[in-house]
């Protein structure tokens, strides 16, 4: 198992948000218990008013929230996942938006490919979906999706990537009947989705404090702007 521990400068700034609320209002808020479903939380990001809020108070995330509308929490989590250099690269932006707002229908390659892909709307955005799509549709075991998701991170060794390649596509054929120009296109988008796909995980503990730090600003704005000037420097923007 590896873990990702981080030190965040939200993490500090919603600890003094903590402090300040029981400081001046006497109630204790305990992050776990918060509902996920505040309609006024999501209404406000809907309107991109995020300055301040974890990870989505850059430009390209102001100008992505009132075209994906988040109204439940895994809407934070594609949010968090989408705009990043990969997926902008690989064209999973705009299509995930497209398909959000009824602008283009919801696709698969291949039937066998739904399942990992149904939550997303059709278009791959993390790594545990690559790891399905290669149990699912070309009969991997667990252990070899996860080689698979190795063998395509940063150190990429052409050697291996062969050996994978011809692994998947007997997989293919024997478990889907899936050959030639469709066998080629999964491959051609398990190679390109590999090198951004982002962890699933990670995308869900970075959209609970998305979460967390908008319920403070929804909720307690003056504590939330003295939490985040008790926690410089940090975030996009100056103090200023």
């Amino acid at each position: 198992v590896k873990f990702d521990l981080l030190g965040l400068g939200m993490l500090e700034a919603l600890h003094h948000m903590v402090d300040l609320v029981e400081e001046t209002t006497g109630r204790t808020v305990h992050l776990w218990e918060l509902p996920l479903d505040d309609e006024g939380v999501y209404t406000m990001l809907c309107r991109a008013d995020s300055v301040g809020v974890f990870q989505v108070e850059s430009r390209a995330q102001m100008a992505t929230l009132p075209r994906l509308k988040p109204r439940v929490f895994y809407d934070l989590v594609v949010e968090v996942a989408l705009i990043r250099p990969g997926p902008i690269q690989g064209g999973s932006v705009h299509p995930y938006i497209k398909r959000r707002n009824g602008q283009e229908e919801v696709t698969y390659d291949h039937p066998s490919m739904e399942p990992a892909l149904r939550k997303t709307l059709g278009v791959p955005l993390f790594q545990e979906q690559l790891m399905q799509i290669a149990v699912d549709a070309a009969g991997f075991s667990g252990a070899e999706a996860d080689d698979l998701r190795r063998a395509m991170g940063s150190k990429r060794s052409p050697e291996r990537m062969a050996a994978l390649r011809s692994r998947f596509f007997a997989g293919l054929r024997e478990t889907n009947g899936i050959e030639g120009e469709v066998a080629e296109k999964l491959w051609a988008k398990i190679v390109a989705f590999a090198a951004y796909g982002f962890p699933e995980s990670h995308s869900q503990s970075f959209a609970s404090l998305v979460y967390f730090s908008a319920w403070f600003k929804y909720h307690y704005p003056a504590e939330f702007c003295v939490g985040l000037l008790r926690a410089q420097p940090m975030g996009f923007y100056s103090p200023q």
